[in-house]
C-alpha cells in the first residue's frame, strides 16, 4: 500500500519530531511521502510567488520573477528559469496548481510539461492543453520520467498532425537542421564531439554501436570493464569500421566496410494497416522509442535492414524463439519491442545495457527460453534477484511480482513500458507500465 497522505499542516508536524535514523522500511516510506507533500506544497507557493512576482514586474515595481527568486530565495538562474516556466505551465493549466498544493503530482511533473512544450507554437500550446484532464490523470499514477516521454510523444503527435503536408516534413527539417561540432577542453585536454542527428541517421549510428557493443562485451568475458568504457570502445569500432579499414581499439579489422545496420521499426496493427491516414494516433518508432512518419519507413530501406515488429493492443510482441539458454536475436527484438528499459518499475537503465533474465532459472528451475520467460534486467536489479534475495515472478502477459527479501511485495504491474499516445480525444499514454499495488 502507498503510504498514507498527511495534510501539509500534518506532513510538516511530523517531520519535525521525525527521526530517520530510527525507522523501519514503511516508517521510511511514510516518512519520504511528507518530505514529498511539503515539498509539492512549497512549489504551489513559488508559483503564486511567481505571478505576483510577473504582475508587479509588468507594473514596474518588481524585478522580473527570475530575478526575485534568485535574490530573495537563493535559486541559481537555471532554477528561477524553471520556476518561471511552472507557473506558465500552471498558468494554462490550473489544476495541475491544484494538484501540485494537494501534494497528488511533484513539480517535475509540471516541468515535464514546460519542456515538451517549449517548441511548440501558441496554437499547439493551446492544444495541448485541451487535455489537461487526461495528462493530469496520467501524472497522478506515473513517475515523472515515464509521465515526461508520455508529454514529449503528445507534443510531436500534435505538431505531426499539424503537418498540412507530408508527415514526414518534421523529420526533414531535422535531417536539414543536423550538425557536427568538434573542440578540446584546454583545461583537461579531452576531445569533445557534439552530434546533432535527426532519429533516422541517429538510429543507424546506435545500431552500428551496439552491435559494436555486444561484441566488446563477450570479448571482455568475466574482466567486467566498466559500461562507459565498453560504450566508448564499441562507438570508435563502429566509427572505424566504416573508414576504410581503419580499427578502433576493439579491432574491428576485417569486416566490411559496407556493413548495413540493422534497425527495428515498432508498429501499432492500427497503424500497419491505416497508414499514414491516422498520422498521429498508435506506436510507430524506433526501438528506441523514437517516434517516426509512417511513410518515412520506406526511406529508411535505403540506409538499413529494416526489421518490423507488430505490436498488438497493449504492447505485447510475437513468441520469437526457444530451444536455447541464450536469448536469439529474434527473441531480443521482441522483448526490445515491448522494454525500452530495465523492467525494474523504478530503473531507467536502457534495454541494451540490461542482461536477459530466465524468470524461471535456467539451470536450477529447469526454466525455458521462451518469450513468456525473459525480461530484461540491468546489472542491479539482475544481482538483486540472483544473489540479493529478491524473489521476481511474472504472468504470461508479463505482469511481474516483485517480492523484497523480508518478505514484503514491492511492487506488481505490467512490465511493458513501449507507450502509445492513443486517440488524442482519449486518455493519454495507454500501454505504459502500469503499477497495481506498490508497498
Amino acid at each position: 500500500m502507498r503510504p498514507e497522505r498527511r495534510p501539509v499542516e500534518a506532513a510538516i508536524a511530523a517531520l519535525r519530531t521525525a527521526d530517520p535514523s530510527a525507522m523501519d522500511s514503511d516508517e521510511l516510506a511514510a516518512h519520504v511521502a511528507d518530505i514529498k507533500r511539503v515539498r509539492a506544497w512549497c512549489d504551489a507557493a513559488e508559483v503564486g510567488a511567481t505571478r505576483r512576482a510577473s504582475e508587479l514586474a509588468a507594473q514596474g515595481a518588481s524585478a522580473p520573477p527570475e530575478g526575485l527568486l534568485a535574490a530573495a530565495a537563493g535559486r541559481s538562474n537555471k532554477e528561477a528559469k524553471a520556476a518561471a516556466e511552472r507557473e506558465q505551465v500552471c498558468g494554462q493549466m490550473p489544476g495541475f496548481e491544484a494538484a501540485l498544493d494537494a501534494g497528488t503530482v511533484a513539480s517535475g511533473h509540471v516541468d515535464a510539461i514546460a519542456h515538451a512544450t517549449r517548441g511548440l507554437d501558441d496554437e499547439l500550446r493551446v492544444e495541448f492543453a485541451e487535455h489537461e484532464a487526461a495528462l493530469l490523470a496520467r501524472a497522478e499514477q506515473s513517475r515523472v520520467e515515464a509521465f515526461d516521454r508520455e508529454c514529449r510523444d503528445l507534443a510531436r503527435s500534435l505538431v505531426a498532425r499539424a503537418n498540412s503536408g507530408s508527415d514526414a516534413d518534421e523529420l526533414d527539417g531535422q535531417r536539414r537542421r543536423s550538425s557536427v561540432k568538434h573542440w578540446v577542453d584546454r583545461v583537461t585536454g579531452m576531445h569533445h564531439t557534439h552530434l546533432e542527428l535527426d532519429p533516422v541517421r541517429d538510429a543507424t549510428l546506435w545500431s552500428a554501436v551496439n552491435a559494436e557493443l555486444a561484441r566488446s562485451r563477450q570479448r571482455d568475458g568475466n574482466r567486467r570493464t566498466r559500461f562507459a568504457q565498453l560504450q566508448v570502445d564499441a562507438f570508435v569500432d563502429a566509427v572505424g569500421a566504416g573508414s576504410n579499414g581503419a580499427t578502433g581499439s576493439g579491432g574491428a579489422a576485417g569486416r566490411s566496410c559496407d556493413r548495413v545496420p540493422e534497425i527495428s521499426v515498432l508498429i501499432g496493427l492500427d497503424m500497419l494497416l491505416d497508414g499514414a491516414a491516422r498520422r498521429g494516433v498508435g506506436v510507430c518508432e524506433t526501438e528506441a522509442g523514437v517516434p517516426l512518419p509512417v511513410s518515412t519507413v520506406r526511406r529508411m530501406c535505403c540506409d538499413a535492414e529494416i526489421i518490423p515488429i507488430v505490436l498488438g493492443t497493449d504492447g505485447e510482441a510475437l513468441d520469437a524463439g526457444r530451444s536455447s539458454r541464450t536469448a536469439t536475436r529474434p527473441q531480443r527484438r521482441a522483448l526490445r519491442a515491448m522494454h525500452r528499459t530495465c523492467a525494474h518499475p523504478e530503473c531507467t537503465v536502457g534495454f541494451d545495457a540490461c542482461r536477459i533474465h530466465h524468470i524461471r532459472w535456467w539451470w536450477e528451475h529447469f526454466g525455458l527460453t521462451d518469450l513468456v520467460n525473459l525480461l530484461p534486467l540491468c546489472e542491479r536489479h539482475h544481482h538483486l534477484v540472483h544473489e540479493g534475495g529478491w524473489t521476481l515472478t511474472m504472468t504470461p502477459d508479463r505482469v511481474a511480482t516483485w517480492v523484497r527479501p523480508d518478505g514484503v511485495v514491492h511492487h506488481v504491474g505490467s512490465t511493458i513500458d513501449r507507450t502509445s499516445v492513443g486517440d488524442l480525444g482519449g486518455a493519454v499514454g495507454q500501454g505504459s507500465r502500469r503499477a497495481v499495488a506498490n508497498a
